[in-house]
């Protein structure tokens, strides 16, 4: 997390809070999209389709959505390159946005390189061959105060605070920030803002990758098994291969572990459960597998896991005796897998171990999964929608005084409510306005809020309830409310609902003001329409293939207007 406790602070649109400060509960993940960064290259087209499904499909705040260009042809880059020309201008955005209090994970679209060379960051320096100096898109970001200060802790085999050990047979498993990962980062290095952040790529084009139609049909299957509590077998294959045979020891603790929670498990023999039907995930070690002729089914958000050498070194050349890449896991069903970018040897540190299953089957996101399930994930490469948790009871979250489309004004209260189906209760709820964390509550608290200082019109107001249990799984309730303080209103619309992405998108602005009005898309300026009322045209390339929200912001007399969101799709 890139802050360890909510504070009460300067708000980004003057937001004021009439309510006395509140003793802040620590902000917990548990899987919420307004923890999320979606880092976007603007110079793929991949990139920006696969963004644009992944923010409608999980209700990414448009706060949380950041552009970094990128050559979208270069798998790899320098540790100096990613974190001068990527992190840096990223948590530096993430900053300017008042967010840095909230986001702990990133999910990396497309068109980003994958693996990241450390070796001039430590020349001279000599390193084991199972130690190469060589990391992943994924763990650079997790590592970052490592990249960033020049430290190459990441490459050791106990570098995860967050890993979660199974001792006597037991696996502890734990919302992100656990206590150790949130630590301040290093005074002397201001460009890492916290130690530790979660990532993961939505896919990867590269080489042997997936299409960007197989990572968004990936990602709408994630989605679609959150809560669904997947009735099937997770499989532990075990083979005479070395792959294998550094981690079937712990099936038989994690098969327990998984009857616990009412979670079905077997540890059967062979690389693949062939024939199986009811596949809700598997773990194995081999070097290739047959997955086209092993007639498996896998069930909406199920997890691979492989150890092999070569599962994330995409760009590898293809011949009778390459290793079996994750994106075919992806291809066929899964929605998520890990693979290393650089010879990891046989070291069952470096992979997940048999406890991935049972953090996700307690109810984990896939991203918290992974990362509690790695001791050593520095040459790991995680792939998947960070926010999947088929096995989470998420509440029923509701909002009695607020409904979608309301006029608010002056000072308003909303007390939140949360109902869950198990007994569970609630540990807190957060109060977000336009994607920005304002308030923390306990139960039976109320956010009250003065909006004479919002800008009038369109605002998205969202509250995050949280459960009592370790896990944190949280629930929300959105809506969009329209405030009104003053008498002017503005109206943008779009001449057309559907734009192929080689067309314009024409917008037209109505106002009674005067002043130069900005149209936007999260938070980009995609236009100015001079002197308020007026047309402006957006090559609809700008925006990207899929489902878009457009909003336009101006100045009226004294008071900042604020237009409701139009939807547009490019085809």
């Amino acid at each position: 997390m890139l802050a360890v406790h909510l504070k009460l602070r300067a708000p980004l649109t003057a937001l004021a809070l009439l309510m006395p400060a509140i003793a802040p509960a620590p902000l917990r993940a548990g899987g919420g999209p307004q923890n999320v960064a979606v880092v976007v290259n603007p110079n793929d087209p991949d990139s920006m389709a696969i963004a644009n499904a992944y923010v409608e499909l999980r209700v990414i705040p448009s706060s949380n959505v950041f552009y970094v260009p990128w050559s979208a042809t270069t798998p790899r880059t320098s540790a100096a390159a990613f974190g001068d020309r990527l992190l840096k201008p990223l948590f530096d955005q993430i900053r300017k946005r008042n967010l840095d209090e909230q986001i702990n994970c990133i999910a990396y679209s497309t068109g980003f390189p994958f693996i990241i060379d450390c070796t001039e960051l430590f020349s001279g320096r000599q390193f084991p061959p199972q130690a190469r100096p060589i990391t992943s898109l994924t763990s650079a970001t997790f590592f970052n105060h490592c990249l960033l200060d020049g430290r190459p802790d990441l490459f050791g085999l106990d570098s995860n605070p967050y890993f979660s050990p199974t001792n006597e047979g037991r696996t502890r498993s734990t919302a992100f920030p656990a206590p150790g990962t949130s630590s301040p980062a290093s005074a002397a290095n201001p460009g890492s803002p916290a130690p530790f952040i979660l990532a993961t790529a939505l896919g990867v084009t590269h080489g042997r990758g997936n299409t960007a139609a197989e990572i968004i049909a990936c990602l709408k299957r994630a989605q679609q098994a959150d809560g669904t509590k997947p009735a099937g077998t997770i499989y532990y294959l075990q083979n005479g291969d070395v792959r294998s045979q550094v981690r079937q020891a712990t099936y038989p603790a994690a098969v327990q572990e998984l009857a616990a929670v009412g979670v079905k498990a077997e540890v059967v023999r062979g690389a693949l459960p062939a024939g199986k039907h009811d596949v809700a995930g598997f773990t194995t070690g081999a070097a290739r597998l047959n997955l086209r002729n092993a007639k498996i089914t896998l069930l909406p958000g199920a997890l691979v896991d492989n150890l092999t050498s070569s599962g994330a070194q995409f760009t590898l050349p293809l011949t009778p005796a390459s290793q079996t890449p994750i994106s075919e896991f992806i291809r066929l069903g899964a929605a998520g897998a890990s693979g290393t970018v650089v010879e990891p040897f046989a070291i069952a540190a470096k992979f997940p171990s048999a406890a991935l299953h049972v953090h996700y089957a307690r109810g984990s996101s896939l991203a918290e999964s992974y990362y509690q399930a790695v001791a050593a994930p520095g040459n790991l490469l995680v792939v998947g929608d960070p926010l999947c948790q088929p096995w989470a009871v998420k509440p029923l979250v509701s909002v009695a005084e607020v409904t979608e489309g309301a006029v608010l004004k002056d000072v308003f209260k909303a007390t939140p409510a949360a109902a869950f189906p198990d007994g569970r209760k609630v540990d807190h709820f957060e109060f977000f306005v336009d994607g920005s964390l304002r308030q923390s509550v306990p139960p039976g608290g109320s956010f009250t809020s003065n909006t004479a200082s919002w800008a009038d019109g369109w605002h998205e107001l969202r509250v995050a309830a949280f459960d009592d249990t370790p896990i944190a799984v949280q629930g929300h309730w959105i809506a969009n409310v329209q405030i009104r303080n003053g008498e002017q209103e503005i109206q943008l619309r779009s001449t057309s609902q559907r734009v192929p992405l080689g067309g314009m998108v024409l917008l037209e602005l109505q106002t009674p003001a005067h002043s130069d009005a900005t149209v936007l898309h999260n938070q980009q300026r995609l236009g100015l329409i001079k002197g308020g009322a007026g047309q402006v045209s957006v090559p609809a390339a700008k925006l990207g293939k899929g489902r878009i929200e457009i909003y336009a912001q101006q100045q009226g007399d004294g008071r900042l207007l604020r237009s409701k969101p139009i939807s547009v799709e490019v085809y």
